[in-house]
């Protein structure tokens, strides 16, 4: 982190609508040129199981807390692919709440740029 214009990334949740979905097109494009993208690929599979992993967590750290799983109340703050934007185009975080879901956790999402209207028509949240 000292070096001059370092960013600090971090893994997480990779939705939206160009990162989460332009690998599957130009993985279409080398398959059709003959090569393998392995890594892209690769790459797709971890970031499409980064909301099961994020969930697992939670799941794991209120088991630790001794925290009821069925009536764990959960506030999820963001809904959109990234911060300070409001569009909720292939959000991973739908893909939480869902998992969430199964385990009957109560949750609870905010988003001051998500229109409400959009994500109850988009996702029923």
């Amino acid at each position: 982190e000292t070096k001059w214009n370092f960013l600090p990334f971090r893994p997480g949740l990779v939705g939206g609508h160009c990162i989460g979905v332009d690998p599957y097109y130009l993985t279409h494009k080398t398959e059709m040129l003959g090569y393998n993208p392995e890594i892209i690929l690769a790459g797709r599979r971890l970031n499409d199981r980064m909301a099961s992993f994020v969930s697992s967590q939670l799941i794991k750290l209120l088991t630790q807390k001794n925290i009821k799983i069925n009536s764990a109340k959960i506030l999820i703050l963001g809904l959109s692919f990234k911060e300070d934007c409001p569009d909720i185009r292939n959000t991973k975080v739908k893909d939480i709440i869902d998992e969430l879901a199964e385990y009957n956790c109560k949750v609870t999402i905010y988003d001051p740029w998500v229109n409400r209207d959009e994500a109850k028509k988009e996702y029923g949240i």
